[in-house]
């Protein structure tokens, strides 16, 4: 087995990954991406997922499809339950 290493544009990086998830069913065992040149990546694999999932989450509260608690009034019903 080999490995090839592509250096793509940014731009055209979600076409190459069509290509491939195309290819591998017949050609290519398995393939991953990653960036060169990202420190974040260096630091942590899963930065971009968690970015993206982040942002989905703000957008989500901003837009109230997911409710915002409020930590005090959560605490004071833990407290009263917890002293039950």
């Amino acid at each position: 087995m080999q490995t090839i290493t592509l250096h793509v544009e940014d731009s055209k990086v979600d076409s190459v990954m069509t290509l491939l998830q195309e290819l591998k069913n017949s050609l290519i065992n398995s393939y991953s991406l990653s960036s060169s040149n990202d420190k974040n990546l260096k630091l942590d694999a899963y930065y971009y997922e968690r970015k993206e999932r982040l942002l989905q989450l703000r957008e989500d509260i901003k837009s109230q499809k997911m409710p915002m608690y409020d930590f005090d009034s959560s605490m004071d019903e833990l407290i009263k339950e917890l002293e039950a």
